[in-house]
């Protein structure tokens, strides 16, 4: 039986959640899951004992890169989501056969240092990901057609009263008249780059790094932080949570939006100072927001969101942290890694090489 070490680096837990589907509280939720989904899921999504099978496996899974560099001597596979990897902590890496990255945004990846030693990278794409950015693009599509005010304008039977057609007072835009804002120009905001192009709209980014390379392919443009405030119609937050990042998006930012401006959120609650979101929306100082993910969560069944979600006027809409979900998505981001270190241990061609 053959041996190989991985070093895997992953605080996040995507690269593994997927493939544990019989270990553990959270991945017997999973398991719960997956037949609803799909009835044959369980049966098309195997474990990471079954995929390697035939090896004797080390998993070396680190949470700080002095771990990283500890075991990365004797490492066959790396494989990194969402953590900067420095070159001359690879280059300690003699053995190792392939560099995996969780995600199309391999900025982590030291890729001069891999390719000066021969090391082929990849970089999959997260499903995960792609399905927050689809419902980033429902949020927006819901805002601009006002989909709950025509709802309820047809309960209301208004149309029998009005004829057909006539909603005027609804205010519906078009998306290609709409300036989107994309804070942050990561694994989430690049679909969403490639929405708004397919809709016409201009389309600008702010990121703590340029990416003067993507820029064109994406049809984005860079702006400034509070430029990025002032002309988005539309601001969709897609910030990692840090400590430097906690509370990064507050009353200051909020009052440089315009007033007919859409604040959306799917990263996470604690990025945003709340009550400052809350009073703007309850003065009526921006045009609504779409919130999947609040400071605390579940959000408190007091919170003054809900009452605002109640009324339409304020447009708001509220999902239940639920933007990631789709059709088993960790499944298959674990999967798509695990192949490739599967491809590589059978002399294949790797897939989404970088």
């Amino acid at each position: 039986m053959s041996r190989i070490e991985i070093v895997v680096w992953d605080n996040i837990g995507n690269t593994l959640w997927g493939v544990r589907t019989d270990q553990g509280s959270r991945s017997n939720r999973l398991r719960e899951r997956l037949p609803p989904d799909d009835p044959a899921a369980l049966d098309a999504a195997p474990t990471f004992d079954e995929l390697f099978a035939g090896y004797e496996v080390i998993l070396h899974e680190c949470r700080t890169l002095q771990e990283v560099e500890q075991h990365i001597p004797d490492a066959d596979f790396v494989v990194i989501h969402k953590e900067i990897l420095p070159g001359h902590v690879l280059k300690k890496g003699k053995k190792v056969r392939l560099l995996q990255h969780l995600g199309l945004d391999c900025r982590g990846l030291p890729l001069d240092a891999a390719r000066e030693m021969g090391i082929p990278c990849a970089a999959t794409p997260l499903v995960n990901y792609l399905a927050v950015a689809e419902h980033n693009w429902a949020l927006i599509l819901n805002y601009l057609k006002q989909l709950p005010q025509q709802r309820l304008y047809m309960q209301q039977r208004g149309y029998v009263q009005h004829g057909w057609g006539n909603l005027v007072p609804l205010r519906i835009r078009l998306a290609c008249d709409q300036t989107l804002g994309l804070l942050g120009f990561g694994e989430i905001a690049r679909p969403m780059a490639r929405y708004a192009r397919a809709f016409g709209m201009k389309t600008l980014y702010w990121d703590i790094q340029r990416f003067t390379t993507l820029e064109a392919d994406y049809g984005v443009e860079f702006a400034e932080w509070d430029d990025l405030w002032r002309q988005a119609d539309i601001l969709a937050v897609q910030l990692p949570i840090k400590p430097e990042t906690h509370k990064i998006i507050g009353a200051r930012e909020i009052g440089l939006m315009k007033p007919t401006a859409l604040f959306v959120n799917t990263a996470r609650g604690q990025l945003v100072d709340q009550p400052a979101l809350v009073e703007a929306l309850k003065q009526r100082r921006i045009g609504g927001a779409a919130l999947d993910v609040f400071y605390e969560e579940p959000l408190p069944p007091d919170d003054p969101l809900h009452d605002l979600h109640e009324d339409l006027s304020y447009n708001l809409t509220l999902t239940p942290h639920s933007a990631w979900q789709g059709h088993w998505t960790h499944v298959r981001d674990s999967l798509g890694i695990w192949n490739n270190v599967l491809h590589v241990l059978r002399a294949e061609p790797i897939e989404y090489e970088v």
